[in-house]
């Protein structure tokens, strides 16, 4: 990946136009952002593929999101766990908890959308009874949540989603 990923987002751009999205295959004037926008808007056609050109595309789409400015992130960071969590409910939830434990795991610790991600992992995980599999300690949700930074409010509702 070389300034801002140009090659990467060309890439993607290339491979969601082959897959049939309605996408340019030219990289955004807009920069590194509005190319995500746009990329995480027609990543749907690629969740049809097989598991491993999904997750490597998801994956590249992950990389991209994490050289992003954190104040940038929340947005697409938010669309693309929705996509993740409503495509097609119920199918292929291991590789989309894979997916969304990669953007889990890869984001700043202090980043307050993080909390977004993990619920989002939770949503995936109860619709195939896969719970037992995420960690659900209180000392890791405050810590996984960021108490300090955003409030016991947002706490509350992890809290909630386990219940």
């Amino acid at each position: 990946m070389h300034r801002g990923g140009i090659t990467v987002r060309a890439e993607l751009r290339a491979y969601l136009k082959s897959k049939g999205a309605e996408i340019s295959e030219e990289n955004s004037e807009g920069g590194l952002h509005l190319d995500l926008a746009q990329i995480i808007e027609a990543c749907d056609v690629c969740l049809k593929d097989d598991d491993k050109d999904v997750e490597s595309v998801m994956n590249s789409i992950v990389s991209l999101l994490l050289i992003l400015e954190t104040e940038k992130q929340e947005a697409l960071i938010e669309s693309l766990c929705e996509k993740l969590v409503k495509f097609r409910e119920g199918e292929r939830p291991s590789l989309r908890m894979q997916l969304l434990s990669n953007l889990f795991h890869g984001m700043d610790e202090n980043t307050s959308v993080r909390h977004t991600v993990y619920c989002s992992l939770i949503k995936v995980a109860a619709t195939c009874n896969a719970i037992a599999f995420i960690p659900t300690d209180l000392d890791q949700l405050v810590a996984y949540c960021n108490v300090e930074n955003m409030g016991y409010t947002l706490l509350e509702g992890v809290c909630i989603r386990l219940t």
